[in-house]
């Protein structure tokens, strides 16, 4: 009989199984442009076209405009002329010599309408190049002092100054998950749930009270009005959950509202943490995904020959390799491609060498193109044993390469992933055990391990709430946590946005049969 987990400093709302600020001008300032004027945002790695528009709410096709080069690529480090567009914010872009107390007379407002606009101000982020928002829609009296020295000093203080952290004696959650799903997404949300409530077991024997409230907000979003205005939702100190980009918005919305720190579990392609401050997306976006391992795999395969494998129809990780290629052609470094009728293992061997690695990465993450590439390896290999030969891959390969294990450790395999759990670990077998004993059954055989994403950013996230309280966005990545099946390695989108995890893996199969993982920072 399934045993039911119970946790002293618990509250469930709805049990599992049936789950039914002011600115100042000085004038009447200008902040309308003529059309076509533009300022300059600097392109940081992982950001694509889309996620810079969405950032200043401008369409692609304008960027486009101004940047024509772009629609094909972009570079980390260029800059691109983004449209200047009246609404709420004015975008200014910073220049060398500027501080907060200039921008601020330039615009004729105090400094704090600028850092409330902006709650990633600091003295490290106010920097050349750096884009903040200017506020358009606030009026208040203009800031004073014995003299114009003390108010430049006052407000270039304000990029050091902190509040106090409030400290949380009883931290207050809220679960919003669609238990009234498909079948195979209730599954999940329940093995979520349950892997959040092994979290709690943990927890509790540090001594850290929490009180859960858990709720089912459905498929859709009927649901959540209603729920977000129960009173004990505006009480609580940080909220998970959300599956769909019109339930995330929602609750992205309440969110800022109520200033609660709100995190997106399972969405890796969320716009929310673009515009809104208190938001936490735990899955990698893939453009930032594919720009870090792409990174990672210049930086190790430089010496080696390259290949790819560009079938007839495009697979589905072509997105991945277009990243990895125009990096390769950046740094000059050389890279061949094989079509299907030249992956052969007559073609690949004239590819080998005794002195000099060959790296073999596929176009796409399913068994099928596995299998067209290692099939040829192994021919070649029979045939030359010493010759040196590497694969890359993807993070589907830790359920899709299991019927070729035997050849990812034999060719040397490396893949990517936001996720990746080693089960001989003795923090998985723990986990895995008492996953077993309060709810006698396996976890789902899909990645990630929902049971798994459950436990890690429940007790991520309670653990950094009770160490920072109220000071928990500057200090999201002072936490030490190492994760069973992830770690956390928050980064602020930019100065007004909220923050993405950028966490990524590479895992390696050794030749002597062992698998080891390190973090890519």
């Amino acid at each position: 009989m399934t045993r039911r987990l119970f946790i002293l400093f618990l509250f469930i709302t709805i049990p599992l199984y049936n789950v039914k600020p002011a600115a100042a001008f000085y004038s009447e300032p200008v902040f309308f442009t003529q059309e076509g004027d533009y300022f300059l945002h600097t392109v940081e790695q992982g950001q694509t076209v889309y996620s810079i528009a969405r950032m200043y709410n401008v369409q692609e096709e304008a960027v486009y405009r101004l940047n024509p080069g772009s629609r094909e690529s972009i570079q980390t480090g260029a800059q691109l002329k983004i449209p200047q567009e009246s609404g709420s914010y004015f975008y200014h872009t910073i220049q060398p010599k500027e501080t907060l107390y200039s921008v601020s007379r330039m615009y004729q407002m105090k400094g704090e309408d600028i850092v409330n606009a902006n709650p990633g101000l600091s003295i490290e982020t106010f920097s050349y190049g750096k884009v903040i928002r200017i506020p358009t829609n606030r009026v208040t009296t203009p800031m004073t002092g014995p003299s114009e020295d003390s108010i430049r000093k006052s407000t270039n203080a304000l990029l050091s100054a902190s509040d106090p952290p409030e400290n949380i004696p009883a931290i207050r959650m809220a679960l919003l998950l669609p238990f009234a799903a498909n079948a195979s997404m209730v599954a999940r949300m329940v093995e979520y749930y349950e892997g959040f409530l092994l979290a709690l077991e943990d927890i509790k024997k540090q001594g850290i009270s929490v009180v859960l409230q858990v709720y089912d907000i459905g498929e859709k979003t009927d649901r959540l009005p209603s729920i977000l205005k129960k009173p004990e939702m505006r009480q609580v100190d940080i909220i998970f959950g959300g599956l769909s980009e019109k339930q995330i918005r929602m609750i992205a919305n309440f969110s800022r509202e109520w200033n609660i720190p709100y995190v997106i579990p399972f969405n890796s392609r969320s716009d929310e943490p673009m515009t809104y401050a208190t938001v936490y997306q735990i899955s990698t976006p893939p453009s930032y995904m594919y720009s870090k391992a792409s990174s990672a795999f210049c930086d190790r395969y430089r010496d080696a020959t390259i290949v790819f494998h560009v079938p007839s129809a495009s697979g589905n990780r072509m997105d991945f390799i277009q990243v990895v290629q125009k990096d390769l052609k950046a740094k000059n470094i050389p890279y061949q491609v094989l079509t299907d009728e030249e992956i052969t293992s007559s073609d690949v061997l004239t590819l080998l060498s005794e002195t000099k690695n060959t790296v073999f990465v596929p176009s796409d993450d399913g068994p099928d193109a596995l299998s067209k590439m290692v099939v040829p390896l192994r021919v070649a290999l029979d045939l030359n044993p010493q010759m040196l030969v590497s694969l890359f891959g993807y993070p589907a390969w830790q359920a899709s390469g299991t019927d070729y294990l035997s050849d990812l450790f034999r060719f040397n395999a490396t893949f990517f992933s936001v996720y990746y759990a080693n089960v001989t670990s003795a923090k998985y077998k723990t986990f895995y055990n008492n996953y077993i004993h309060w709810y006698s059954k396996e976890l789902i055989n899909v990645y990630p391990k929902f049971g798994l994403l459950g436990y890690d950013t429940g007790m991520f996230f309670i653990q950094a709430l009770n160490r920072y309280g109220s000071a928990l966005a500057p200090n999201i990545d002072q936490l030490n946590y190492s994760g069973i099946q992830m770690d956390f390695n928050f980064e602020r989108v930019n100065n007004w946005g909220g923050f993405i995890n950028t966490n990524l893996y590479l895992v390696d199969f050794r030749s002597d049969g062992t698998i080891t993982s390190h973090a890519i920072k």
